[in-house]
């Protein structure tokens, strides 16, 4: 079967003010057609530059400085073509389509969404106004967006985050395109809405014979969809090979990496993530000889004193691009499983609480209007109760627009709740005013979802981490200010020395160290942990999880951890609650709720993360969530989740099921469970 898409020796530079850098070096990659390929690497590792080049669409300063793209029927380089050149036009759009990862930088604020997908056929297909328009009705309904004839008026802003991405596809497909690209197309989604569009994906490219490149860094995605994998490092291919194969017998020593640092769904409790060491070179700084050499847990002195390494077959059909014999591997393999056999640092969670919350609500008005009067109220939290016991983890899941985040201000007491309990130490704060609140508000502090926007770009790195000390008035001088804080610099691990550095000067990773310093300088009893690792490439992730627990078991603290990726959330967590439209769905260990999931909406949910596993993936069911989350404005009568809920009855629309206490202190409110 000959290949739809053959890129052969890709190489793509971008220009500085004195040099051309390298960016994607040599890189050579085929497609079959109603195949699902993945792409995957950390950021920076030219994934996204290498889909760009194919399809010439690089910014001002890139350049194809050499190789060559062919489709399967024409034999000519395609690059050959100038960017502009309607040959080019045609095939950009139309042979190949591409989607990206934020929907609202590719869709026409000022254009209604029909009018967009109308345009596109027209373009590439040659149809009439009035036959392009019900193909665009039939290619909404063929990616299911509801009452496609009624939202073809709509404009982007209309849609959520899932549809609007429901639209992009429904714009490539309408081309009737070869290829289709997904550049980290459901990276910002919900972990419901991922599995709706990647199932939808995978049925048109059976149904239709698309072929389907998946470029992202989560490799669950790729163990559930993809046919093959290459694995990307530094502007070239390190590893290719089938995806049973990948996971199975990863021969890359940075691909051993990458698995090894990825928290999975079937874990062991006491499982160490095993972080990739420092970071990948800079493109203008890449050596001559293998550029993962620094990071390379079974690097040898061969590795540094010869050329970079080319793609070579191993196996048949499993290619590397490595010096090391699987001999020289075996030999350094007892070292690498040492470390592997750490376990994690213990910790002892006490009978006590340090914060119970009951019967929270917390509701925002409803302004309409050039006065902006106000018209009406909505809930946004409705009857919240839990509690966290001193030294606990507990984990907070559910799609966005569940009231997360909400909660989470309302527990820092940045928004006052209308009704109900936050007892602090069993002081409850609920209703202090600003004055009363002070001696508490040390207790509780926050480390935000994006470091860099959350951190000052005016202030020093040392400033930020030690204004909670002034603040709080916890040191006495000067020379204890400055002891204080360089504690705290090595307590996340950075150096003392880089206190007069800005924000912008930290790699991400280090950000967040420095938001979790910032976080412990008032000396708090409870730390929220906002989506902290969501903007960080997998071994970054691992860093800081590992940081995490190990700051929790010295100093004794309590976190609630806000995440939408679960497998994360098990792994950190001792006890999860799930949330649906501002409610609790569900309450339990972490083993328990991920082993027996008693409501439907988690049994939804953990059916949509994707398993490091292909073959494990083969029989596991996939639960699909009818429609996406409706507006908490729009929320049903009865119980919040049974518009979606296959096992909803007459009652379900009627009453809102109370919390019910099952065995093992499992909590869940559903009627199922009467």
């Amino acid at each position: 079967m000959s290949n739809l898409l053959n890129i052969s020796g890709l190489k793509t530079g971008f220009r500085t003010e004195n040099q051309l850098i390298t960016i994607v070096d040599n890189v050579s990659l085929h497609l079959k057609r109603g195949e699902i390929i993945g792409l995957v690497g950390e950021s920076g590792s030219g994934k996204s530059v290498t889909m760009m080049s194919t399809i010439q669409l690089l910014s001002g300063s890139g350049k194809i400085m050499d190789g060559s793209v062919e489709l399967e029927d024409n034999g000519i380089n395609i690059l050959d073509y100038k960017p502009n050149s309607p040959q080019m036009q045609e095939i950009r759009g139309g042979r190949i389509g591409m989607i990206f990862q934020e929907p609202m930088t590719s869709l026409n604020p000022v254009m209604t969404i029909g009018a967009q997908i109308q345009e596109t056929i027209m373009l590439h297909l040659g149809l009439n106004s009035e036959d392009a328009k019900k193909r665009a009705i039939e290619m909404m309904k063929l990616v299911n967006i509801p009452d496609a004839e009624e939202r073809y008026n709509n404009y982007a802003q209309q849609f959520s985050g899932g549809m609007r991405q429901r639209i992009m596809i429904a714009m490539v497909l309408a081309a009737k395109p070869d290829i289709l690209i997904a550049d980290e197309a459901t990276t910002a989604l919900d972990v419901t809405t991922q599995g709706q569009l990647l199932e939808m994906i995978r049925d048109l490219s059976v149904k239709t014979g698309i072929a389907v490149i998946i470029v992202t860094h989560n490799l669950g995605i790729v163990a559930r969809y993809a046919d093959r994998i290459y694995v990307m490092y530094a502007g070239n291919i390190v590893e290719h090979t089938t995806t049973k194969e990948l996971f199975r017998d990863p021969k890359h020593p940075y691909t051993r990496g990458l698995l090894r640092a990825i928290p999975r769904l079937n874990d062991q409790k006491d499982r160490v993530l095993i972080p990739i060491d420092g970071l990948p070179p800079t493109p203008a700084e890449r050596p001559a000889y293998c550029p993962f050499y620094e990071r390379c847990l079974y690097r040898g002195e061969e590795c540094s004193q010869r050329n970079k390494p080319e793609l070579h077959e191993v196996a048949p059909g499993h290619f590397i691009a490595c010096h090391l014999t699987p001999e020289t591997v075996d030999e350094r393999k007892g070292y690498v499983e040492s470390l592997m056999q750490k376990k994690r640092p213990e910790k002892e969670i006490q009978d006590s609480n340090c914060l119970e919350v009951n019967g929270l609500v917390k509701s925002f008005d409803i302004h309409k209007g050039i006065m902006q009067r106000k018209v009406g109220s909505f809930n946004a939290l409705e009857d919240i109760s839990f509690n966290l016991r001193k030294g606990e983890t507990l984990g907070l899941v559910g799609e966005s627009g569940c009231g997360k985040t909400t909660l989470a201000r309302c527990l820092l007491r940045m928004y006052k709740p209308n009704a109900g309990e936050i007892k602090l130490f069993d002081h409850d704060i609920a209703a202090l005013t600003k004055r009363e609140l002070r001696p508490y508000r040390n207790l509780i502090s926050m480390v935000f979802q994006d470091p860099f926007s959350s951190l000052d770009p005016r202030q020093t790195a040392g400033s930020i981490v030690g204004e909670p000390l002034k603040l709080h008035k916890l040191v006495s001088g000067q020379e204890e200010y400055e002891g204080k804080v360089d504690h705290l610099f090595e307590m996340v691990g950075l150096s003392p020395l880089q206190k007069g550095r800005y924000p912008h000067e930290f790699s991400g990773g280090q950000r967040q160290r420095l938001g979790i310093a910032r976080a412990l300088a008032s000396n708090p009893e409870i730390m929220i942990l906002d989506e902290p690792i969501s903007a960080l490439d997998v071994s970054i992730q691992a860093q800081i999880i590992n940081l995490l627990e190990e700051l929790q078991s010295r100093l004794g603290l309590s976190y609630i951890f806000i995440a939408h990726d679960l497998a994360v959330v098990k792994h950190i967590s001792d006890r999860i609650l799930v949330m649906y439209l501002g409610r609790v769905m569900e309450i339990a260990d972490s083993d328990e709720l991920y082993d027996h999931p008693l409501h439907p909406y988690t049994r939804a949910l953990l059916s949509s993360v994707p398993l490091v596993d292909p073959e494990q993936e083969e029989g596991r069911p996939f639960i699909p969530l009818k429609g996406e989350v409706p507006s908490v404005l729009n929320r049903p009568k009865g119980c919040p989740f049974s518009d979606r809920c296959d096992h909803a009855s007459e009652r379900c629309t009627r009453e809102i099921p109370p919390l019910k206490t099952m065995d093992n202190g499992h909590i869940v409110a559903c009627f199922l469970y009467e």
